[in-house]
């Protein structure tokens, strides 16, 4: 049996310099469209928002393309709002995982510092009635008053631990990146688009506008 095998890799040094750009511009133009319906996806997902028209046409009217490339961009936004989704559910059960571990240690040193201050507090009643050792005195400022200090340090940076991570639980819009700033600020649009997805800001849309309306 036969079985046919072709490399989806592409060479820009095997290619023709208009094939290259060509290749390039599409890359670059497929990407405003996965941007712009990726945010038409995730606005419908988490801010409630309608649209009078479908995705495919919207995309479709604003880029001025056939059917092939807003179709794609479509099924791969819907995909990544999807897997955006599930990976906020693992991370608000991570959260409220944390968030038991934390109250347990919060509780736990909490335990430790009330026992710590009762014996502080006995200290300080033996002074007052001139029972207070020399033995007493080097317990409270060398052991006590050294745990006092770090039981307190530990519990409060445990408690702001908490608040970020409560925080975080109540935040209902996951943030999202498209791509790095290296890389766009380096314009390697063709190199990490099969990276990560990528971000095109709004003069790489006025440009392709541009460039459409003098093909026109």
């Amino acid at each position: 049996m036969k079985v046919f095998s072709m490399s989806q890799r592409i060479y820009y040094k095997d290619l023709e310099p208009d094939a290259e750009s060509i290749i390039k511009k599409d890359l670059e133009l497929y990407n405003c469209m996965l941007h712009k319906a990726f945010k038409i996806c995730f606005d419908r997902a988490y801010k409630g928002v309608t649209y009078s028209e479908t995705d495919q046409r919207m995309i479709k009217s604003f880029y001025g393309t056939s059917d092939y490339f807003p179709l794609s961009a479509i099924y791969e936004a819907k995909a990544l709002v999807k897997s955006l989704k599930c990976r906020e559910k693992e991370n608000q059960d991570m959260i409220k995982t944390c968030l038991k571990k934390i109250n347990k240690k919060i509780k736990k040193n909490e335990k430790q510092l009330k026992k710590a201050l009762k014996e502080k507090e006995k200290l300080i009643n033996r002074s007052k009635k001139n029972k207070y050792t020399e033995e007493d005195y080097l317990y409270e400022v060398q052991v006590l008053d050294p745990n006092i200090k770090r039981l307190k340090s530990i519990i409060r940076n445990l408690k702001f631990r908490r608040n970020r991570n409560e925080f975080k639980l109540k935040r209902k819009m996951p943030s999202v990146c498209f791509g790095g700033k290296k890389n766009l600020k380096n314009d390697y649009l063709d190199i990490y688009r099969y990276d990560a997805s990528i971000f095109i800001g709004q003069a790489k849309h006025l440009e392709f506008d541009l460039i459409r309306n003098q093909s026109h």
